[in-house]
């Protein structure tokens, strides 16, 4: 995914300010000059990224002695080369693309520390006037997507999993993010992959009636992945770890405080970034918190959790999908050391 125009100009925006350090009662991290952590978001700022954004401005990075910088994102596959840059601390990123970079080079740069999605955001898009409402619907279509797009890459997974051959029974356009959506409304290819609440408003935005949108969400068509993770790179973790935590603590704070005043999380991106649509967004949040992060699992155990064995068997899957070079041991790539109580990590309200 791309930025708009006005990410370049706000590619770093505000960091929590060292006066909350001295509040009565904050965490023993606060106690001494404040961390900074450079983190690298999935996308820009909008609902998908109000967390954080709330964590900054109330003040949450501030009170654990954090003092970070929030840049906007060129999709989660992308979050993973980012971190290996070394020019980031943290990211949110793609768990299946975790796996990959460390699949074809050996090792990874950095490790997950929080899970996000507890199943994959990813689907496949289209207009019912399409008639795609199958797998099998898909062969001899024209899908959209860029390049990098999260879901295109584990498409193939999708394909093994309903009898589609990935390479010959769809044709791909590669596109950049900001006209993906545009394309499916003007007719102009048959489908999309996307993450769900993305494509879905999205494409209200552009007029579409929600009446009219089809969605085949791979959670729903045999493929069991994770979707997004908070990352650490390792060097970051190994140095700090006490940071990590730190971070995951006020995030955590933030989705809670987003599920509990879903208008309070929007007022907030809209006043942290003023061309928000407060409209959308509100739609938007709605979507991710209630059919994208609020499965019935993350409901009852809370936010944050990666189970090794299930996310092994993803890997493997995806190794065989994709060609890996080698296979990743999910054991290597995780580390849930620093999460939250779980108690903590119950954001719905009960």
């Amino acid at each position: 995914m791309s930025c708009l125009s006005t990410c370049s100009r706000r590619r770093f925006v505000m960091r929590g300010g060292a006066a909350a350090l001295a509040v009565i009662g904050a965490p023993a991290l606060a106690q001494s000059a404040p961390t900074r952590i450079r983190y690298q978001l999935d996308w820009r700022f909008e609902a998908g990224t109000a967390a954080h954004v709330l964590a900054l401005r109330k003040g949450y990075f501030a009170e654990e002695g954090l003092d970070v910088s929030l840049n906007v994102g060129a999709g989660a596959a992308a979050t993973v080369t980012r971190l290996a840059s070394g020019n980031f601390d943290m990211g949110t990123g793609d768990l299946s693309s975790l796996a990959e970079f460390a699949g074809n080079n050996g090792t990874s740069p950095a490790l997950a520390v929080m899970a996000l999605y507890e199943t994959t955001p990813a689907a496949v898009i289209s207009l019912k006037k399409s008639a795609i409402a199958r797998p099998a619907d898909l062969k001899g279509k024209v899908l959209a997507a860029p390049a990098n797009d999260g879901a295109r890459r584990i498409f193939p997974l999708f394909a093994n999993a309903n009898g589609l051959d990935a390479q010959s029974d769809v044709k791909w356009m590669s596109v950049e993010p900001a006209i993906r959506e545009t394309l499916l409304a003007r007719g102009q290819v048959d489908a999309i992959t996307g993450y769900v609440a993305s494509g879905f408003v999205s494409l209200q935005r552009l007029g579409v009636s929600p009446d009219d949108i089809s969605m085949m969400r791979f959670a729903d068509f045999g493929v069991p992945l994770y979707g997004n993770a908070v990352l650490a790179s390792k060097p970051f973790l190994q140095e700090k770890p006490a940071a990590v935590a730190a971070y995951l603590r006020a995030l955590t704070r933030g989705y809670r405080d987003a599920a509990a005043d879903r208008a309070g999380a929007v007022a907030a991106l809209k006043a942290h970034e003023p061309l928000v649509d407060e409209k959308i967004e509100a739609l938007r949040l709605d979507v991710i918190l209630d059919q994208e992060i609020g499965t019935p699992k993350v409901r009852k155990a809370g936010i944050g959790g990666i189970d090794a064995a299930r996310y092994q068997r993803g890997i493997d899957a995806l190794a065989a999908a994709l060609a890996f070079k080698s296979v990743p041991q999910a054991s290597a790539l995780i580390d849930m050391r620093h999460l939250p109580a779980a108690s903590a990590r119950r954001i719905f309200p009960s």
